[in-house]
């Protein structure tokens, strides 16, 4: 009788010991995928709070200065960048009306009053780009070799470009996401747009409304930022008063009405005569006050008396087409001195000033007086 062969095992023990070591290689990608979702994720959530933080910072912010300081100078430290640079488009000079000429003037900071360059950074949508190298136009004199491109938009329209560069080549690698980029693009165009409203405000809340020009408060803000100016730089200093003679006639003889007229008229009449650099404001009543950065005595005499011969020569139509004459009486002075305390010098021009004035109205009127200041 033939014996029955023999039961052969399912497993060896060899298949067993190689089965083992290729879970043990699977548990080991496993451990090794699972470490390294959780570097990606921490290493997100740190990138997150980083975005967050300056994202913060954009949004307490209220005036131009201070954003155009966070994106172009705090930018590169939170964010360790080579380079950052700003465009804008500001066809109507509305910006840049907002901003001092040296602010105007900040290095990364670039103005444009037709959009095609902004609008051929984004051939295709308004999104982030991730470029390496950037396009030749940006970072000018710079070893930027890839670079990030986020479009500020407001409304649907390109309103500006933020760049942020790196001279390494694969910082801003176009293999890298975008969603907080775009999102941080985002927080920028709405923190501009909130600034220039808060600019535009706050120079309201410096203008006389009826003659357009600066108000008593705006006058003593900039006389501070002159004096200090005139100190630094060791300039001259010229302040002038002006006051309409007969005013009060006008109001009487042709109402009140007719007297708004002339003060807007005279007002805008001074400041079309001056440099961008000074200054014309609405004192009080019908007087005006002007200063004059880096003017010295012979010139803000001359000034003076071209402003006194144009409102001479102005005849302001009256509701019952009787021409109107107005004539401007004017006090100059003008500091020289070595530096002294900004709020002492600021009075004292204003008083030489006021009683150069008073001394132009008792000689006769329609006249400019001079008194050195002491």
């Amino acid at each position: 009788m033939m014996e029955p062969p023999s039961a052969v095992p399912l497993f060896s023990a060899d298949m067993s010991h190689d089965n083992n070591k290729l879970a043990q290689s699977r548990l080991e990608r496993l451990t090794r995928t699972l470490g390294e979702l959780m570097d990606k994720a921490v290493q997100n959530e740190r990138i997150l709070r980083n975005f967050q933080q300056f994202e913060l910072e954009l949004l307490a912010v209220s005036s131009m200065e201070a954003l155009l300081d966070s994106l172009l100078s705090n930018s590169l430290r939170h964010f360790r960048l080579d380079a950052a640079e700003l465009w804008l488009f500001d066809p109507e000079f509305i910006l840049r009306d907002l901003l001092s000429d040296e602010l105007q003037q900040s290095v990364g900071l670039r103005w444009f009053e037709k959009d095609e360059e902004l609008r051929a950074l984004y051939p295709a949508q308004k999104v982030v780009r991730l470029a390496g190298p950037p396009p030749a136009d940006l970072f000018p004199g710079r070893p930027v070799r890839s670079a990030a491109l986020l479009p500020l938009v407001r409304q649907g329209a390109l309103v500006g470009s933020l760049h942020f560069g790196a001279f390494a080549a694969k910082r801003f690698s176009i293999d890298k996401s975008t969603d907080f980029i775009n999102h941080l693009a985002s927080v920028v165009a709405v923190c501009l747009e909130n600034c220039v409203n808060q600019e535009r405000l706050h120079r309201l809340s410096l203008i006389d409304m009826l003659t357009r020009v600066e108000n008593r408060r705006s006058f003593h803000l900039s006389m501070e930022r002159e004096i200090s100016r005139a100190i630094r730089q060791v300039e001259p200093l010229t302040v002038m008063l002006g006051d309409l003679d007969h005013f009060k006639q006008i109001n009487d003889n042709h109402g009140h009405q007719v007297g708004d007229r002339v003060l807007h008229a005279v007002a805008q009449e001074i400041a079309a005569m001056l440099r961008k650099t000074d200054h014309v404001c609405r004192y009080g009543g019908e007087e005006f006050a002007l200063i004059l950065p880096n003017c010295d005595r012979e010139l803000g005499i001359e000034i003076a008396e071209r402003i006194r011969s144009r409102i001479a020569d102005m005849r302001i139509a009256s509701d019952s087409g009787i021409k109107v004459p107005t004539s401007l009486s004017l006090g100059v002075t003008c500091w020289t001195k070595p530096a002294a305390d900004v709020s002492v010098i600021s009075d004292r021009l204003v008083k030489r000033a006021d009683e150069a004035v008073y001394r132009a109205k008792s000689n006769g009127r329609n006249r400019v007086e001079y008194l050195v200041f002491s």
